[in-house]
């Protein structure tokens, strides 16, 4: 546990404010002053940029105040089940759009089969949310398609997933042998919201081609892959998509697989650095 300078400072990063924060810490306002300037003078670095009326956090400070909430979070979460005589009972994780549906599900039955919990609860939201979430403390972990900070997170990789173009079996483009990127900008092009995932990696495929989201005929963004799917049924315009989120589709032949070299992507598993339930991510990951 860290002592109450600590818990003052991070207070302290996230109001920006030392009036803010001496009401939350119910403390006077010299006394937070007299905290972080405490705690400098120990660390001997800078924790805190004031000119007024702008507070700013330094670099090392911002480094300390995500260390102090990962170990606030870690600590709630052991004293939780130290307090808990059966052990724990409950897990929250975060999920995106398209992990949840078709990675999620497993992973709840792998959960329920591995574990005695008496809750399990599911969160569906995009990459970004997800990580705040963990560090909030909100979520234990999180299942992630998107880009992360690997440093910032310790993660366990569950699986490499094929990210592919898809249209409807009566689109022109479906009969094709050979299709470029360039032939795909005269289509519709359904895509994911800003902070998914999805979008980042489909963003990065086309810059990698010189393509980019303003060439296509029309962007169209929708927040939803089941409603993607739909939309590619319709044959309303292109797509990129897990291959596992259109398997059934594909499979029975009423979407089609753009001939084009598909990207694997790693889906990972990602929880706080150093979490003190390491092992038992680690584990369901490697079930899962």
């Amino acid at each position: 546990m860290l002592d109450a300078r600590y818990q003052t400072f991070l207070v302290l990063s996230q109001t920006r404010s030392y009036t803010q924060t001496a009401h939350r810490r119910y403390i006077t306002q010299p006394a937070v002053t007299q905290q972080i300037k405490s705690l400098e003078a120990e660390l001997g670095v800078q924790l805190v940029s004031y000119r007024r009326p702008h507070l700013t956090i330094t670099s090392a400070g911002t480094e300390l105040a995500m260390f102090v909430q990962r170990v606030q979070v870690e600590a709630d979460k052991l004293v939780t089940g130290i307090r808990t005589p059966q052990g724990r009972q409950s897990l929250t994780f975060s999920t995106t759009l398209s992990l949840s549906e078709f990675l999620a599900p497993q992973l709840i039955q792998t959960i329920q089969t591995a574990t005695a919990l008496r809750q399990i609860n599911c969160q569906v939201t995009n990459t970004r949310a997800a990580l705040a979430a963990i560090d909030q403390g909100n979520s234990d972990f999180a299942l992630i398609e998107g880009n992360f900070d690997k440093q910032r997170y310790d993660y366990r990789v569950v699986r490499q997933e094929p990210f592919v173009g898809v249209v409807a079996a009566t689109n022109p483009l479906a009969q094709k042998v050979t299709v470029s990127w360039r032939d795909l900008v005269s289509q519709p092009l359904l895509i994911r919201e800003l902070g998914s995932g999805s979008r980042e990696i489909l963003v990065s495929l086309a810059q990698a081609s010189n393509i980019d989201l303003a060439d296509f005929k029309q962007l169209i963004t929708v927040n939803n892959p089941a409603a993607i799917r739909q939309l590619l049924l319709r044959n309303v315009g292109i797509s990129f998509v897990y291959r596992s989120v259109v398997a059934d589709e594909l499979a029975t032949g009423t979407l089609r697989e753009l001939p084009l070299t598909p990207v694997v992507h790693d889906l990972a598993l990602v929880y706080a650095h150093n979490s003190f339930f390491a092992d038992d991510y680690a584990r369901w990951a490697e079930m899962l």
